[in-house]
């Protein structure tokens, strides 16, 4: 079993694609992997689901598909190879990759996917931002189909890299005919949650919510906080999401840097306060990219993130493209456990329902007896309310379905099984008897076995005491 409640979720690129490390990674205690569909191809993205569930197999542990639309982004196009710009030059980015011989244009050319209408909200002195913020131009000319701008920083572009505009947002539509492509991919691929890029409102989660009812999709939708609007609308989304992500790389573009600390403890808490998951994402480890142990500050980020008690923490180029993706794992671990050893995550408990009340109970009632927790959840809301409480005691869940499991993967504290059984008592005592067999559960140990707040006029909680 995983010996740290915080969930770890790594990106798959070039770097960790091969069994063997994949494997290494789940035995660090790995319990998501997700793919960025802003890069590749289905072919590869197909290859890379293939391999986590044959890893899921080999390991015993239930893992979960995380699969990242890529959204209303502002993208560059395909380029031949990365290209290095110095500071000073100006560069044209372009709908059209060759421009017209009439023409004149500065060199180099760089084409961009973005719709025309783009352009017409695009100023001289607006300030373009790459690669989480190292990389700025600012606009000097802007044309129908292009806009020029001189580079503030030496950088090397590369194709399909994000951009954004600093203090503007563009109405362009939540899911282009590629994106309903890889969403309807994702759906047959059986993909346990789909990342929602660049939402703005509730509505962008029920568009899609509604998509996957038409698809016939049970896929999970995390919400990534990474826009202005998103933070006006946080509530309502938050709600209407299975989880939520707070990205910080594009939101860092998008705000000013040193408000980030700031909004994300603000998200945190309302992801805690309104019972949802919640995701700490982008540059947690960043300088492991190209080197085997992480910077002062980077420790203490995840720590502190930790602390404040995010469900799961995302490493994204540092396991994508990074030179040492199994020495960010283990690094990462190593801090969440010696971080909720010397400061486990606060436990204040928020409740807003019955349902949510009797978990609390049941809790309460295991942590004041120094008891183990055992539920039967048919559909995972119990297990999801459980978790939200930050239990001081280990929690252990069965589900019916592997389906469950895996999305169930990722939140804080869960050890989940899949025990087959046609109604909740039968599987609680199957569950039971899965725990002592597999000595989960030793003689002597006090285990509070439970099940879901159901319709029926009477509800059982169990307090049993392990004997031979």
């Amino acid at each position: 079993m995983v010996d740290v409640n915080t969930r770890i979720i790594v990106s798959i690129g070039p770097a960790s694609s091969s069994e063997e490390v994949l494997s290494k990674m789940v035995a660090l205690g790995v319990s998501g992997f997700r793919v960025n569909f802003a890069h590749g191809s289905r072919e590869t993205w197909s290859r890379y689901a293939s391999l986590v569930r044959s890893v899921e197999s080999s390991s015993g542990r239930y893992v979960s598909l995380i699969g990242d639309i890529v959204g209303p982004s502002l993208r560059l196009g395909q380029l031949e190879r990365p290209l290095g710009i110095a500071k000073g030059t100006v560069v044209r980015f372009s709908i059209r990759s060759k421009q017209p011989p009439e023409a004149s244009a500065p060199s180099p050319v760089v084409p961009v996917d973005v719709p025309p209408k783009v352009f017409q909200e695009l100023s001289a002195g607006d300030t373009v931002i790459m690669d989480d913020g190292r990389v700025s131009f600012t606009i000097v000319e802007v044309g129908d189909r292009y806009f020029d701008a001189l580079a503030q920083t030496d950088s090397t572009l590369s194709s399909r890299k994000a951009f954004t505009v600093r203090g503007k947002e563009f109405d362009l539509p939540l899911l282009s005919k590629n994106d309903l492509e890889d969403v309807a991919f994702a759906c047959r691929s059986s993909f346990d949650y789909l990342g929602l890029s660049y939402i703005r409102s509730v509505e962008d989660v029920q568009q899609v919510r509604n998509l996957l009812e038409k698809l016939d999709c049970n896929a999970g939708l995390l919400a990534k906080i990474e826009t202005i609007s998103a933070l006006k609308n946080l509530d309502s989304i938050i709600e209407a999401s299975d989880g939520v992500v707070v990205a910080r790389g594009d939101l860092g573009m998008n705000i000013g840097l040193e408000e980030l600390p700031s909004v994300q403890k603000r998200v945190v808490r309302r992801c805690k306060e309104l019972g949802k998951p919640v995701i700490v994402a982008t540059q947690l480890l960043e300088s492991m990219r190209e080197n085997p142990v992480p910077t002062r500050a980077e420790v203490v980020d995840v720590y502190e993130a930790v602390v404040s008690g995010v469900d799961a923490l995302m490493l994204t180029g540092e396991t994508a493209v990074g030179r040492y993706p199994v020495e960010v794992v283990r690094w990462l671990s190593r801090i969440a456990k010696t971080a909720e050893s010397v400061a486990p995550p606060t436990t204040e408990r928020f409740v807003a329902d019955l349902r949510t009340r009797f978990v609390k109970g049941v809790v309460e009632l295991a942590e004041d007896i120094g008891a183990t927790i055992a539920i039967y959840s048919m559909h995972g809301r119990t297990a999801r309310r459980a978790s939200a409480m930050r239990p001081k005691v280990p929690v252990y869940v069965g589900v019916p379905r592997a389906e469950e499991a895996r999305k169930l993967s990722i939140l804080w504290g869960l050890n989940v099984f899949v025990i087959e059984a046609l109604n909740y008592v039968e599987g609680l005592e199957r569950l039971y008897k899965h725990l002592t067999s597999s000595g989960l559960l030793k003689v002597g140990d006090v285990v509070v076995l439970a099940y879901g707040f159901t319709e029926e006029h009477e509800e059982v909680i169990r307090i049993r005491k392990v004997s031979v």
